[in-house]
C-alpha cells in the first residue's frame, strides 16, 4: 500500500500533529507513506526528520501552475494507491494534477479529510472517492452544502498516544504544579489559538469569582498574534480581571501534558471545534473537560463520565464549572474515567486499524480498473 498525504500548509498545529501520528502508525503496518508539503514549512522539516519521503511545493500552493505540474509528475512516477488531501485549499491542485498525470484512466483513489467544520461550497468535492470527517459536527456542516456526497463520507476520530499515566498525586488538592509553579486551587484553563471564542470564557470569570474569589484562569496559546490577542487582553482589562488571568504564551509541545496535569479543570467556550485533540490530551492527564454541547468535542464526551457538556451561555457554563470545583470526589473520579476513555477508544492502534479498513475498501473497489 502506497499513500500520499497532501498538506501544503505553512504552519504546524493539531492537524499536522495528527498527520504525523497517523503516518507513523500506518508505517508500522507496512504502508509506504509520502508527503506533499509547502517548501520551507515546518511540515517539510519535521516529516523529513521522521524519514518520510517529502515533496516540497512552491509557496503559492494551488494558485501556482508550477506546483500542479510538479505534483502531476510525482503522481505519474510514484503511482500511489491512495492520495489523501488534508486541506480544502489543496483540492483543486490535487484533482487537476491527477487529471494531468492520468488523462485516460484514474490511478489511485482520492480521499479528502476535513478537520474543521466547513459551512460553504467546496469545488471539485465530487471527484473524491471518499471523504473523512473527524467528527459528526464536521460531517453535518459539510453535508449542509453537499448533501449529495453523504454516501461517500465517514467519521474517523482523531486520537493521541497514551504514554505516562497520571499518578495518584494528580488526584490531590495539594499537589505540586509542574508548569504553573506555586499555583493553588482552583486553577482552570483553556488551550488553543485566540480565535476560539475565549472572550466568552472571560464573561464567565466574574460568575466564577462569586464562589472562588481567588480562582485563576489560564489562557494557553501564542498571544503574540496581536490581532487575535489584543481584543481579548483589552476586554480583560476593561472588566478588571487582570489578577484572575494567566497568559502562558506559546508553550513547547513537550510541556502541554504538564499544563493539563496542573489544571483542576480544562474548559473551552469554542462552539465550532472540529474535534479537539486538546480535549483528549486533557483527559489523558486525568483532567475533566467542560465544554458547550456543540462541536467536535461532543463526539468525545457525550454519554461519558469524563466531562460535562453545557447547554446555554456563560451563566450555565460557570455553574457547571463551579459544580465540579466544589465536588472533589466527583471531579477526581471523572479524571480517572477520562484516562480509561482515551485508552479504550482513542488509541493510536485503533486509529491505524480504522484507516487500514477504509484503504482496503477503496483499493478493492478499483481492483479491476488497472493502471496506466
Amino acid at each position: 500500500m502506497k499513500l500520499l498525504l497532501v498538506n501544503n500548509d505553512k504552519g504546524w498545529g493539531g492537524g499536522q500533529e495528527y498527520l504525523k501520528d497517523l503516518a507513523v502508525e500506518l508505517r508500522k503496518s507496512g504502508v509506504d507513506v509520502h508527503f506533499v508539503v509547502r517548501a520551507g514549512s515546518l511540515s517539510a522539516e519535521r516529516f523529513a526528520r521522521l524519514d518520510f519521503p517529502v515533496y516540497a511545493m512552491p509557496h503559492h500552493g494551488f494558485r501556482d501552475m508550477q506546483a500542479i505540474l510538479k505534483l502531476a509528475t510525482i503522481l505519474r512516477r510514484e503511482r500511489f494507491d491512495i492520495i489523501s488531501i488534508n486541506r480544502e485549499h489543496d483540492i483543486f491542485m490535487t484533482v487537476l494534477a491527477r487529471r494531468l498525470a492520468f488523462p485516460l484512466a484514474r490511478s489511485g483513489r482520492l480521499l479528502m479529510s476535513y478537520h474543521i467544520g466547513i459551512a460553504r461550497r467546496q469545488h471539485f468535492l465530487g471527484a473524491m472517492d471518499a471523504i473523512i470527517c473527524v467528527s459528526e459536527h464536521v460531517r453535518s456542516r459539510l453535508l449542509q452544502y453537499h448533501p449529495g456526497v453523504a454516501s461517500k463520507t465517514c467519521v474517523l476520530h482523531h486520537v493521541i498516544g497514551l504514554s505516562d499515566l497520571p499518578g495518584e498525586e494528580k488526584f490531590s488538592l495539594g499537589r505540586a504544579r509542574r508548569f504553573f509553579h506555586g499555583a493553588v486551587f482552583p486553577l482552570i484553563g483553556m488551550v488553543g489559538a485566540f480565535w476560539k471564542n475565549q472572550g466568552e470564557l472571560v464573561d464567565c470569570i466574574p460568575l466564577l469569582k462569586r464562589r472562588f474569589p481567588g480562582i485563576r484562569v489560564a489562557f494557553v496559546g501564542d498571544n503574540t498574534d496581536l490581532p487575535l490577542a489584543v481584543p481579548l487582553i483589552e476586554k480583560i482589562k476593561r472588566m478588571g480581571l487582570e489578577k484572575s488571568v494567566i497568559f502562558t504564551g506559546k508553550v513547547p509541545r513537550e510541556k502541554v501534558a504538564d499544563i493539563f496535569f496542573d489544571l483542576d479543570l480544562s474548559v473551552t467556550t469554542h462552539r465550532n471545534e472540529g474535534f479537539g485533540l486538546v480535549h483528549l490530551e486533557s483527559l489523558a492527564a486525568g483532567t475533566p473537560v467542560v465544554a458547550y454541547n456543540v462541536g467536535g468535542q461532543v463526539d468525545i464526551l457525550q454519554g461519558t463520565d469524563a466531562g460535562v457538556l453545557v447547554e446555554g451561555g456563560p451563566a450555565q457554563f460557570a455553574e457547571a464549572v463551579t459544580g465540579l470545583l466544589i465536588n472533589h470526589g466527583k471531579r477526581f473520579a471523572m479524571g480517572g474515567e477520562g484516562v480509561k476513555l482515551v485508552d479504550s477508544t482513542f488509541s493510536m492502534s485503533a486509529m491505524g486499524s480504522r484507516y487500514l479498513v477504509l484503504f482496503a475498501v477503496l483499493t478493492g473497489n478499483c481492483a479491476g480498473e488497472g493502471r496506466q
